[in-house]
């Protein structure tokens, strides 16, 4: 099972499959949002499009999972400026915390094999392996559904009022 999972053929048909999701968000938001003047949801997932399509261009064989954690920064970094503007939604929410988790698990997965030299498989990389496809999964949903599935919208404006009282 262990092989399964972090065969290079099974997690580039995985990335294949995000890909599309992405490109079918992008293509859903397009249609979607022709009669309206909100275009934030096409410009996020324009964002992603560019940022998942762009590693049809790498090998896959070669990649570290630092260049993966550079990969995303850089997503992460351009949301965040598109934030300023377009409309803050529950997808822009999601895309910040599900590329904040993907992040973070690719820095600790680079930590422990080119930092630490750990190549036995170990507890750790189920949770990247569950986190990485469950977070870009969730992206993904999140983009046709709309709906915030995780709560995580509703987190955040309790802490802009827990944050805000304190602030006064």
């Amino acid at each position: 099972m262990v092989e399964l999972l972090l065969n290079t053929n099974i997690s580039f048909y995985i990335g294949i499959f995000v890909q599309w999701g992405f490109l079918m968000a992008f293509l859903y938001s397009l249609a979607s949002s022709i009669n309206s003047a909100d275009k934030s949801i096409v410009w996020l997932s324009f964002i992603m499009v560019l940022s998942y399509s762009s590693s049809m261009f790498i090998d896959m064989d070669a990649i570290t999972y630092f260049d993966f954690f550079l990969f995303d920064i850089i997503t992460l970094f351009v949301i965040i400026l598109s934030g300023f503007f377009i409309k803050i939604s529950s997808v822009y929410i999601y895309l910040l915390f599900g590329l904040g988790i993907n992040t973070s698990l690719f820095f600790a997965m680079y930590i422990d094999n080119d930092v630490m030299h750990h190549y036995e498989f170990w507890w750790f990389w189920w949770v990247y392996i569950v986190g990485i496809n469950f977070t870009d999964l969730t992206m993904v949903l999140v983009f046709f559904i709309g709906k915030d599935v995780l709560k995580l919208t509703w987190l955040e404006g309790k802490l802009n009022k827990v944050f805000n009282k304190r602030a006064y």
